[in-house]
């Protein structure tokens, strides 16, 4: 018989890589994560697994793997005091590194004018350009997932959003890239083991106006999608092996209007961790 699971689903792992350790939630942290755990726990939770948090009294998972969301030390040490033996996982250090939206910009961009920058100057420098085929500018902090830490700017930045921009910098940096018309969403799912990776089966996903997920379904796509998102997928599990990472990640991907044509990008996104399609496009870990 299996041995039963106990997840710890820290959906605010974001905010704690971009923090570093001693990191604790807000009031408003906490009660955002608790709004979208069941949903998350319906993704991607087997009926027969535990759920534990915080709250959870001491020694209550006793018995039970410890499986995190992303295994951040606050994720471990909640999991070790309810008791459950945490899964085997990679260091915070190596944690932080590819989780960075740095770290996918590290393969190449994939999206004309796009670009990871680390100096408010060259932020500013980027912006000060044409944004086409985009409408304005989507920044993304260091860290960040479910659509958290973007913010939409027009060509000439506004005081706020150079504000934005400075408090990113300090946090690691920022992602830059055109804000385009999204028509579909992709994402392909796959698990590292001794530097090997398995792929699961591409997805199509469906998210809200800030880019939280909603829903996804595998899809049989044609070879001009398919094919660039599974080679993009073998590059990043290849630098995720190589900087010392291991378990569950998934790339994302979209296409997107460009000059009246739909054009893919086959790598939009690196998630070193579990995420919400996970469980339909690889399978229940």
């Amino acid at each position: 018989m299996a041995t039963r699971v106990a997840w710890l689903l820290n959906l605010d792992a974001d905010l704690e890589l971009a923090r570093g350790k001693g990191y604790a939630p807000s009031a408003s942290v906490t009660r955002a994560v608790a709004a979208f755990v069941g949903r998350v726990r319906a993704a991607l939770v087997a009926e027969d697994d535990l759920v534990i948090d915080a709250q959870t009294p001491v020694g209550a998972a006793a018995g039970c793997v410890g499986r995190a969301f992303c295994p951040t030390p606050r994720a471990i040490a909640t999991l070790a005091r309810a008791g459950a033996e945490p899964e085997p996982h990679p260091s915070f250090d190596v944690l932080r590194a590819v989780a960075s939206r740095a770290f996918s910009a590290s393969l190449g961009a994939t999206m004309p004018k796009s670009a990871f920058v680390t100096r408010l100057d060259e932020a500013r420098a980027i912006l000060a350009t044409d944004p086409a085929p985009g409408s304005g500018w989507r920044i993304k902090r260091a860290f960040g997932m479910a659509g958290r830490g973007h913010r939409v700017v027009d060509a000439a930045p506004r005081d706020a959003d150079v504000a934005f921009l400075a408090s990113w910098m300090e946090d690691g940096g920022a992602q830059i890239e055109p804000n385009v018309r999204v028509v579909n969403e992709y994402a392909l799912h796959g698990f590292i083991t001794d530097g090997a990776a398995r792929f699961g089966a591409l997805t199509r996903q469906r998210t809200d106006a800030s880019g939280a997920w909603l829903a996804s379904e595998r899809i049989e796509a044609p070879r001009t999608i398919a094919e660039p998102i599974a080679r993009e997928a073998e590059r990043a599990a290849r630098a995720l092996a190589g900087a010392g990472y291991f378990g569950p990640f998934g790339v994302d991907a979209f296409t997107y209007e460009s000059r009246g044509e739909v054009v893919l990008r086959a790598r939009s996104e690196i998630n070193a961790r579990y995420s919400m399609g996970f469980a339909v496009g690889f399978g229940r870990p």
